[in-house]
């Protein structure tokens, strides 16, 4: 009894459905991921805006600063809120020795989906999330600080890592780097919006550290703009383009930020500059857009 065995013009046929299947697939599990990775996100801004808040219920409303000034010790933001997010083992760690940071990890800093953490590099002492430049600036209370509202106001959003042009976020520093040789990364507070009369107020530093755009308020009723016309944050930047002066998002959908009623919120792409820079300022009494 003779077999039959398959045709090449058979075989061929099968070897294109295979592929056809994989391609109609591919689409489908690259948007399940993505979906995980942001809920990563999300929730680990939640945990961030919520220790936020639990650093102010304990210190009768002070919220901790960028620069470290007010209650001692003198740390930042992330730094101050880390026994708030379940880390502090690691605080009571870095207190007894605070050269040690850079070799600290602290998991809920890292997102997921951060394009400049793929590398072989272990992701020591940096930061997926920045703090808000403009609130966390000459001693800022909870809600005091807030006359814009809670929920109009961003406290934390998305910024790469590392390898943004020679820069590199961590949680602990409480001051702008000034390193510039081309070989080394300058090492920045995790912050955006970074600069300005407000932050420079703040710390008595020279005007020249700070690099980040910032928002500019005029006018009566107030608007808000950015101090460089036309930017905002970038979405899913190739890190040779990540821009160190804003805020990057690894997510096609928009950017995540965590708002000061401790909520988390997508900031579309298609944003416009007065919106997001009046939910950048914290008091400036601005009426937010449409997009918002």
């Amino acid at each position: 009894m003779s077999r039959r065995a398959f045709t090449l013009i058979e075989l061929l046929v099968v070897i294109a459905i295979i592929a056809v299947l994989i391609g109609l697939l591919l689409p489908a599990i690259k948007k399940v991921r993505e979906a995980s990775l942001r809920t990563q996100s999300i929730n680990n801004l939640k945990q961030i805006g919520l220790a936020t808040h639990n650093f102010a219920d304990q210190h009768a409303g002070k919220l901790p600063t960028l620069s470290g000034m007010g209650d001692p010790p003198p740390y930042p933001v992330l730094l101050k809120i880390l026994p708030y997010i379940e880390q502090g083992v690691l605080y009571s760690e870095y207190t007894a020795e605070p050269a040690r940071g850079s070799n600290f990890i602290i998991k809920p800093y890292l997102s997921p989906a951060d394009p400049t953490l793929n590398g072989s590099e272990q992701p020591r002492g940096i930061s997926s999330y920045a703090a808000n430049g403009q609130v966390f600036v000459n001693y800022p209370r909870l809600p005091a600080r807030f006359a814009d509202g809670l929920s109009n106001t961003i406290l934390f959003a998305e910024h790469y890592a590392m390898n943004c042009n020679r820069t590199r976020y961590t949680w602990f520093n409480v001051s702008p780097s000034i390193l510039d040789t081309p070989s080394i990364e300058r090492l920045q507070r995790a912050a955006f919006a970074d600069n300005g009369p407000a932050v420079r107020a703040e710390d008595f530093t020279s005007a020249s550290l700070y690099r980040d755009i910032y928002p500019v308020t005029s006018g009566d009723p107030p608007v808000t703009t950015g101090s460089e016309p036309g930017l905002t944050f970038q979405v899913r930047p190739r890190p040779q383009e990540c821009d160190p002066r804003l805020a990057q998002t690894p997510h096609p959908s928009g950017m995540l930020a965590a708002l000061a009623d401790g909520s988390v919120r997508t900031l579309g792409q298609g944003m416009s500059p007065q919106t997001y820079w009046s939910a950048v300022t914290p008091a400036s009494g601005e009426t937010l857009g449409n997009d918002w």
